[in-house]
């Protein structure tokens, strides 16, 4: 089977069409499908009420910032910082959350808004049951090299691309595509330049979403990243990692995140909301 990939330049309008389907935050309703017409629904997440017990924080500068509270995470970082949700996902699933990025002044930079970022499906093959939780690093990226995972880097290097990558163990970190602006753009960037679709504004939530799925006869996709209603990345892995960890991660910055929950096609349940 060979790999696939598509890419969206243009805004797609998700909307339910199955019964029962719910409209969730920002009035996006879920990207992900579930056999026979089930609904998905609610089978994690994290309404920020009760500090961060579902989090372990991993960074590289001491004096970042974490906090959640009033409904919302919030996360400053001069450097490089990873927050692991607790929680392993597996099965078809849906992340969804709000970001909002705010400008940061550190490391030299002056009001910088880049680097929503994050891991999914991560897993660790020198630990018990692949946990990377199990594992404190010192939040540098070169640290995560030995895992594999999947990794968006969304208006990364001071706001210029938005990059997918597969993490195999090695130090590779191969790019599957991306987006970038002419003077950061390299020959793995195949989807061309960058938009205001593909990229962050100060001040302006993002709804993410992301799905993992088992390919399908009439659907070989593996992975989808939303940004509000444009599809991002889609990747039909022919070796899909279908499990693992999910963590948020930045590079000198700064974001408020909201309405953190997952979606399954199963009616289990945990964390708070």
């Amino acid at each position: 089977m060979q790999a696939w990939t598509t890419f969206f330049g243009r805004c797609l309008l998700a909307v339910c069409l199955v019964p029962g389907c719910q409209v969730l935050a920002a009035g996006i309703a879920p990207a992900l499908h579930c056999a026979n017409g089930a609904a998905p629904q609610r089978i994690a997440g994290d309404g920020f009420q009760h500090g961060l017990a579902q989090w372990q924080i991993e960074q590289q500068d001491p004096k970042g910032r974490v906090t959640a509270q009033d409904g919302v995470m919030e996360f400053e970082q001069p450097l490089g910082a990873t927050l692991w949700f607790r929680t392993p996902l597996r099965g078809d699933y849906e992340v969804r959350f709000q970001a909002t990025p705010l400008p940061i002044n550190a490391g030299g930079f002056t009001q910088r808004v880049s680097d929503l970022n994050m891991f999914w499906n991560a897993q660790d093959s020198t630990v018990p049951d692949g946990n990377p939780t199990m594992t404190q690093r010192d939040a540098a990226l070169a640290s995560y090299n030995p895992l594999r995972l999947y990794y968006v880097g969304f208006g990364a290097n001071s706001n210029t691309s938005t990059r997918l990558r597969r993490y195999d163990g090695s130090d590779a970190r191969t790019q599957i595509s991306g987006y970038a602006t002419p003077a950061t753009a390299s020959a793995e960037d195949r989807a061309g330049a960058l938009t205001d679709a593909t990229r962050l504004h100060a001040h302006k939530a993002v709804q993410v979403r992301i799905v993992s799925r088992k390919a399908t006869a009439g659907d070989p996709t593996t992975l989808q990243w939303w940004a509000n209603d444009t599809l991002v990345f889609a990747y039909a892995d022919p070796q899909p990692y279908l499990k693992g960890w999910f963590a948020l991660r930045t590079m000198t910055g700064r974001f408020q995140i909201r309405d953190f929950m997952v979606l399954g096609c199963t009616a289990a349940y945990s964390g708070n909301y």
